[in-house]
């Protein structure tokens, strides 16, 4: 079954939002490395444990969501070992694109039907709404 240019976008859209996700989870690291290199306690971002609520950006498929969803930094790293699988807020699955693999009260699991492009060079550079 090949994918057509719109399934093969939102594919796209998904793997840009966990590009989004994954900067914030580096930039939380980078900031509390730099606050104990300087010797700067106070700009160092509080201790969070593995199972604190983080706010993540919803992975949908859609390019114009800002929404959040709550997830531990465990879950979040323990449902992205497997490179197919996105969390959404509940509602914005894709079924045609994608099989929903869990649903939780804060978020859904889902895992795309095709694996997402992960390079940025092969993703298409236009937005979804062109026409």
């Amino acid at each position: 079954m090949s994918e057509t240019p719109s399934e093969h976008r939102l594919a796209e859209n998904e793997a840009i939002f966990r590009r989004i996700n994954e900067q914030v989870q580096a930039g939380y690291d980078e900031t509390n490395k730099l606050a104990r290199e300087d010797n700067q306690p106070e700009f160092k971002v509080p201790d969070v444990s593995a199972t604190t609520p983080l706010q993540f950006y919803c992975e949908c498929a859609d390019e114009s969501c800002a929404k959040r969803l709550a997830i531990s930094l465990q879950d979040y790293q323990e449902i992205h070992q497997n490179r197919k699988r996105f969390v959404v807020v509940p509602g914005h699955e894709v079924l045609s694109v994608e099989t929903v693999v869990s649903e939780l009260p804060a978020y859904t699991i889902v895992e795309k039907n095709v694996l997402p492009p992960e390079e940025p060079e092969a993703m298409h550079p236009t937005s979804i709404g062109n026409s």
